[in-house]
């Protein structure tokens, strides 16, 4: 047995009929699940699939995708987690652990800070993965939709108007940072977060206002929103369009916990939000390195002078939060959830955290997660 290690190209062929044998059995013209995440089965990420190898057969996978992010303008490092399997004729032999502990060991001595992985099991949850995150889901049907608008547009995105679907997201205060091949990488799969998508572009009066992606129900009665970005109000003003266009009878999507405007335009409209965690599950890989990063934005939030006497470390299972002289120490799992938050609202540790620390983690926590849309793997 080898591994774990990066993929060899004259394997890659078994890694496709693994990955498909598990994720899309009842697929045909194969590989199918390397076409829908061509961001992450591709020969530049060849090294970041983490396999075992028995007799030049990929037999175990953990697929990883790096990436920087921003939230509120700090520079982030993340790396996303998919394509987690091990053939069956080799599972309870610890390869998947194996490879994801290759992957978490990788990710620590590149700059990661943050791990995103696309599902939630015990095999996550050892390594510190949890659902975080505080975001809203709205479930929609069309006697509550507002009325057409004549002025708004929905029409099918063209490669013409990639540059402006590029720089509305850019123009999103917590998002990934995205390069040119990951919107051709769109245009080739049409398919994230699992699902086929189409692909909307949204004017106003005929000028752009943003865009839509949103599920292709294939004839179905409802859809989801995977990814949306552009001016708030054009976005909900569109959806009438959405319901006419599909045939719906529910649509879906989540609102990330700082978009405090498209809150209020749903509440506006009479939508009942639920409570709703991050997609995937979370991991703090360098809590120390993140908080750093994140110190522009905590200068504007409690000042410079406080944040400068702002400390943060990590011992193994220890985690340090301190200010000047005070100090607080946790678990991993119970740091996660104050850095992150969760849908039963602040961390009780966090909650009940006295002195000029507890004041000061209260005003810069939670941060933002991170929303998958086309990233996902």
């Amino acid at each position: 047995m080898e591994g774990p290690r990066g993929v060899r190209l004259e394997e890659i062929e078994s890694l496709h009929n693994l990955t498909d044998m598990v994720f899309r059995p009842s697929a045909v013209n194969p590989p199918v699940m390397a076409r829908q995440y061509p961001q992450l089965f591709n020969t530049d990420n060849y090294d970041n699939l983490r396999v075992c190898v028995e007799g030049g057969i990929c037999v175990s996978h953990v697929g990883m995708k790096m990436q920087d992010a921003y939230l509120f303008g700090c520079r982030i490092r993340t790396a996303c987690i998919g394509g987690v399997c091990t053939h069956p004729d080799f599972r309870k032999m610890g390869l998947a652990s194996q490879c994801c502990n290759d992957a978490w060991r990788i990710a620590y001595e590149t700059g990661v800070d943050v791990m995103l992985v696309s599902g939630d099991r015990d095999l996550y949850r050892m390594r510190g993965c949890l659902r975080v995150g505080n975001d809203t889901v709205y479930h929609v049907t069309p006697e509550t939709l507002p009325n057409v608008s004549e002025s708004i547009t929905l029409t099918p995105m063209t490669e013409v108007e990639l540059p402006l679907i590029m720089e509305c997201y850019r123009r999103e205060p917590v998002r990934f940072q995205r390069y040119p091949s990951d919107y051709l990488y769109l245009l080739q799969s049409r398919w994230a977060m699992n699902s086929p998508l189409d692909l909307w572009v949204l004017r106003e009066r005929g000028g752009f206002r943003g865009y839509i992606f949103a599920k292709n129900p294939l004839g179905q009665s409802e859809s989801n929103l995977v990814e949306f970005a552009g001016d708030r109000h054009t976005i909900l003003a569109a959806l009438p369009s959405l319901f006419q266009h599909y045939s719906l009878r529910k649509l879906h999507f989540q609102v990330q916990r700082y978009d405090y405007l498209l809150r209020s335009l749903c509440e506006g409209y009479g939508w009942e939000g639920v409570s709703q965690s991050t997609s995937g599950t979370v991991a703090l890989i360098n809590f120390p390195q993140l908080m750093t990063r994140m110190l522009p934005r905590f200068e504007e939030m409690i000042g410079v002078e406080m944040s400068a006497q702002l400390r943060f470390s990590q011992e193994g299972d220890t985690y340090l939060f301190g200010l000047g002289a005070e100090e607080f120490t946790t678990d991993r799992d119970t740091a996660t959830r104050m850095v992150f938050g969760t849908t039963t609202g602040v961390e009780p540790a966090l909650q009940g955290l006295g002195g000029r620390l507890g004041e000061a983690l209260r005003t810069i926590l939670p941060l933002p997660t991170l929303w998958y849309g086309i990233n996902y793997v």
